[in-house]
C-alpha cells in the first residue's frame, strides 16, 4: 500500500451504505478480532467524510503501533474486506466463508480433516501449546492453524515460535496478530525452525538461543567425545 505523506491513500465506500456501518462486520469481529474490526470501521468512517486515510494519524486515532494497522490492514485483505488498488482502497463486505463467518459444523469438519499421522500429532501438540500459553482457540483458529501447517508449509516448531513471538511483542496477544508475523516469515520463505535459526533477526525471541549456539563450540567438541554426560 502506497501514497503520500501528505495526501494519504484515496478511499472509496461501500455503495449502497454511505452512512451506516454493515451488519456483517459486527457478525464476523470474533474471526477478524477486535484491532482489525475497529480498522476497518474507522476507515469506513474516513471514507463516508470523504477523508483520505494515513496509517500513522490512523494509528494514533485508535492508540495502535503503526505496525498494528499495517498488520491490520494485510489481513483486511486476505480475508476480502478490502481491495488495495494501489493508490486507492475499495471497501468491500464478503458474503459466506470468504469473510471467515463459519458455522461451528464447517469449522469443526475442517479440523478433522484427514492428515497423517505424524502431522495429526504436531498439529494436536500446537493446539495444546496455543492453549497453554495464549488462551483455547476456537473451531475457526484450529482451521486456520491447520491451514498454515498444510497449505502454507509452515512446520508446528515455527508456528509454536510465532507464538512466542507474539507474546514477547504483543500488549494484547490475538490470532491476528499471530497470522502477521506468519505472513511475514512466509513472505521471506521461513517453512522450519532451522529456517528460522538461519535467520535469529527475523525473531527477538530466538536471539537467546543463537547466541549460545554459537559460544559454546567447546560444549558441542565434548558431546562428540563424552555423549553419555549429556543425556
Amino acid at each position: 500500500m502506497s501514497g503520500g505523506k501528505s495526501k494519504g491513500v484515496l478511499l472509496r465506500p461501500v455503495e449502497g451504505l454511505p452512512i451506516q456501518v454493515p451488519r456483517e462486520i459486527l457478525k464476523c469481529q470474533v474471526d477478524l478480532g477486535p484491532t482489525a474490526t475497529l480498522v476497518w470501521i474507522n476507515i469506513l468512517a474516513l471514507s463516508q467524510l470523504g477523508r483520505p486515510m494515513q496509517i500513522n494519524s490512523l494509528a494514533r486515532q485508535m492508540g495502535l503501533e503503526k505496525r498494528e494497522v499495517s498488520q491490520a490492514l494485510a489481513f483486511l485483505a486476505d480475508r476480502g474486506w478490502i481491495n488495495d488498488e494501489g493508490l486507492e482502497i475499495q471497501l468491500t463486505v464478503p458474503q459466506g466463508e470468504e469473510s471467515g463467518l463459519l458455522n461451528g459444523t464447517t469449522a469443526q469438519a475442517a479440523t478433522a480433516e484427514t492428515i497423517p499421522g505424524a502431522e495429526t500429532d504436531a498439529f494436536e501438540w500446537l493446539v495444546s501449546y496455543v492453549s497453554a500459553r495464549v488462551t483455547v482457540p476456537t473451531l475457526d483458529e484450529k482451521r486456520k492453524l491447520l491451514y498454515w501447517m498444510q497449505s502454507k508449509n509452515l512446520t508446528h516448531e515455527v508456528i509454536a515460535v510465532a507464538v512466542e513471538e507474539m507474546c514477547a511483542s504483543a500488549a494484547h496477544p490475538s490470532f491476528p496478530y499471530l497470522e502477521g508475523i506468519l505472513r511475514n516469515w512466509h513472505g521471506v520463505g521461513i517453512r522450519t525452525y532451522n529456517d528460522l535459526l538461519e535467520n535469529p533477526y527475523l525473531a527477538k525471541v530466538l536471539g537467546p538461543i543463537t547466541s549460545c549456539k554459537e559460544q559454546n563450540p567447546v560444549e558441542q567438541r565434548w558431546r562428540e567425545i563424552f555423549p553419555d554426560e549429556f543425556d
